[in-house]
């Protein structure tokens, strides 16, 4: 029976022939990195997790295009709506182009970081069977079962911390190069940073809601392992700029996140414990 530790986190076991995968030093900023890319790599050598991987895949590109085109369509009426008066001239002429790119930007962030949101809880089942495959391929233990209905409540409490922390920051940095044109230079980049932080925190979240654990001691958990998350979100924003990745960035990503939490998780537990 695997027992939670003094975080609320049960302890991965380290016995056995995956005792030799245990780090010595606390996985950070590189190991997180590397998880993406070792969660697209597991995805593309595993051929029979496809056709769970087309679920949330295929929810989050449907929500992506509906959202996106409604986005882009209510753009304009944004601009308009701020300057109700435009002026005359080249000046006003390249101030309102800009302001209209802008509006459209903003919108499209918004769309995807909704949609990937949206689509992780309504693909939980899927995601959940990917993540015990990846985890069973490590050697870790096999958690009970979970029922459609909690999974899917576990799934969207992550969604809800996740958005709750950052839709504020992403609102004030799109308001900020909305109304200051040159500010987006810098707002862009944070934004993109600020949603693929989130998107990490949800993606490593979803193999620790499997545990079974409240969202007090899963939020505990990634605060210590914060550099790793980071080093994971980082990865994640990275990879976003390229469009063919980004579509599969929940099931892949989500796959890195099961490695990551495991490797974590025995550094954890050989720490309360002599090698």
């Amino acid at each position: 029976m695997i027992t939670p530790d003094a975080s609320g986190v049960p302890a991965a076991p380290v016995q056995g022939p995956s005792a030799a995968l245990v780090p010595f030093e606390r996985p950070g900023f590189g190991a997180g990195l590397k998880a993406v890319l070792g969660g697209y790599g597991y995805l593309f050598r595993t051929p029979d997790l496809w056709p769970l991987a087309l679920v949330p895949t295929g929810i989050a590109l449907v929500l992506s295009i509906v959202l996106g085109i409604s986005g882009v369509k209510l753009a304009p009426a944004l601009v308009a709506l701020i300057v109700k008066e435009p002026g005359t001239g080249a000046l006003w002429t390249v101030l309102g182009f800009v302001l209209q790119v802008l509006s459209v930007v903003v919108m499209l962030v918004a769309a995807l970081a909704t949609s990937f949101a949206v689509a992780k809880p309504l693909s939980g089942p899927a995601l959940e069977r990917m993540v015990r495959r990846a985890e069973a391929d490590m050697g870790a233990p096999t958690w009970p079962e979970v029922g459609l209905l909690d999974d899917m409540w576990r799934a969207l409490q992550s969604s809800l911390v996740a958005l709750a922390v950052t839709a504020p920051i992403l609102i004030m940095l799109g308001l900020l190069s909305f109304f200051f044109a040159p500010m987006s230079v810098v707002a862009f980049p944070l934004q993109l940073a600020v949603a693929a932080l989130g998107g990490a925190w949800d993606l490593c979240d979803c193999p620790l809601s499997i545990r079974g654990v409240p969202v007090g001691a899963r939020i505990d958990f990634v605060r210590r392992n914060i550099g790793a998350v980071m080093g994971f979100g980082f990865g994640l924003a990275l990879l976003s700029f390229l469009p063919c990745t980004l579509l599969i960035v929940l099931p892949a990503g989500v796959l890195g996140a099961a490695r990551l939490v495991v490797l974590l998780e025995r550094y954890e537990a050989a720490g309360q414990q002599p090698r």
